[in-house]
């Protein structure tokens, strides 16, 4: 007879405080084995609100720390996904129980062959009912002799509940988690998560400041049916984004066409490393484009055409906006001279503009290109400003 108390009291205590799924399935695979259930493998089975994950599992063996595997959602993993007891258990018919024979059965689910060849006799797929209505998974295996007896099943079955609800917090506070930083950045939403939610709460940091925009944006908009138009500026802020966050910068805000992201200098020190790294962005970011554009001048599509500020300067990073319609960005002069600088390359025909200010942070700038002085609409004094070499 299996006691179920120590194990419920765990529950409802140290278990409720652990809210990554990976510390929680692993301390839990403990916690059942230490009761004297006789599991060897624990999957948790959770489709994901994310714009590039479908489905995210979370695997548990003893002797091994609890990882997580992360599904895309391709022709072959729905070929997988629609051979596997989660798809049977998402639909609301579940539980599914397949004891492993030592040979292939006609069939059989597509992981069955890898707990045979792992040495499992029994394996078992366990709804994990939401308070949403949708129905999550976990699955449970064993190496016993046998399989799993029938009150070790019920056991479980009697447990899911409590596993279920814990597995929601988790997830809910995950997707809130993805959703800021998809929608409000990686740092932003961090700090949104901690509290940092009132109107005109924030504070004054220095930082690199990179505008981008999109020339000859009417013109193709007029030219592109509304999809086409729309994956060149996937495609274009794609290559932005991922060459912006490779170098531990923070996309802020896409403004139509535009884009406006920051690089927080931390000390003093570390603003010539901030430069360095988004010098670094703006190279990645050309390479890309050029190869999205080379793919694009082959199926005689229009290419993409853009330019690029980068300058430093002190901004306010904070929560603006209407009382129940607020924005997490940065404003100030700073912010005003970059947009002012990407207007002045297009004229210049350059593709990056460089402040001053961002140059005097260089010790080498053999990668620059001087300009001259440049008047700035809505700038007093004339700016000098500097190309890529």
């Amino acid at each position: 007879m299996v006691e179920i108390a120590p194990l419920l009291a765990w529950l409802r205590g140290p278990g409720r405080r652990l809210i990554e799924t990976e510390a929680f399935v692993e301390a839990l695979g403990e916690q059942l084995v230490e009761i004297g259930l006789p599991i060897d493998r624990i999957t948790t089975g959770i489709p994901m609100l994310h714009p590039q994950i479908a489905s995210s599992s979370v695997v548990w063996e003893p002797e091994r720390l609890a990882h997580e595997r992360q599904w895309q959602l391709t022709s072959l993993t729905r070929s997988m996904y629609e051979r596997s007891p989660l798809y049977v258990v998402y639909r609301g018919d579940g539980p599914v129980r397949v004891r492993v024979m030592p040979e292939p059965q006609p069939g059989e689910y597509g992981i069955i062959p890898d707990l045979r060849e792992e040495g499992f006799t029994d394996y078992i797929a366990l709804p994990a009912p939401f308070s949403d209505g949708t129905i999550k998974a976990m699955t449970f295996a064993t190496r016993q002799g046998g399989g799993f007896a029938d009150a070790e099943i019920a056991v479980l079955q009697e447990l899911m509940p409590q596993f279920a609800y814990l597995l929601e917090i988790q997830t809910l506070r995950r997707t809130a988690r993805v959703l800021l930083d998809t929608y409000v950045g990686r740092i932003s939403g961090q700090r949104v998560l901690q509290g940092q939610i009132k109107r005109g709460q924030g504070e004054d940091i220095r930082a690199i400041i990179w505008f981008s925009d999109l020339r000859g944006f009417t013109e193709l908009s007029d030219a592109l049916s509304n999809e086409a138009l729309i994956a060149l500026l996937n495609d274009y802020f794609g290559a932005l984004t991922r060459s912006v966050e490779e170098q531990q910068g923070e996309v802020l805000k896409f403004i139509g066409d535009a884009m406006l992201s920051i690089y927080p200098i931390a000390t003093a020190s570390s603003g010539r490393r901030a430069a360095q790294r988004s010098l670094a962005s703006a190279r990645a970011a050309q390479a890309r484009i050029a190869e999205i554009n080379q793919t694009r001048r082959n199926a005689q599509q229009p290419i993409i055409q853009w330019g690029l500020a980068l300058h430093v300067g002190e901004v306010h990073y904070g929560n603006i906006g209407g009382e129940t319609r607020l924005d997490f960005t940065v404003i100030g002069p700073s912010v005003n001279l970059a947009a002012r600088l990407q207007s002045l390359s297009a004229s210049l025909g350059e593709s990056c503009l460089i402040s001053d200010d961002f140059a005097r942070l260089l010790t080498d700038r053999s990668e620059l290109r001087d300009l001259g002085a440049h008047e700035l609409k809505g700038i007093i004094e004339k700016r000098q400003v500097f190309g890529l070499a």
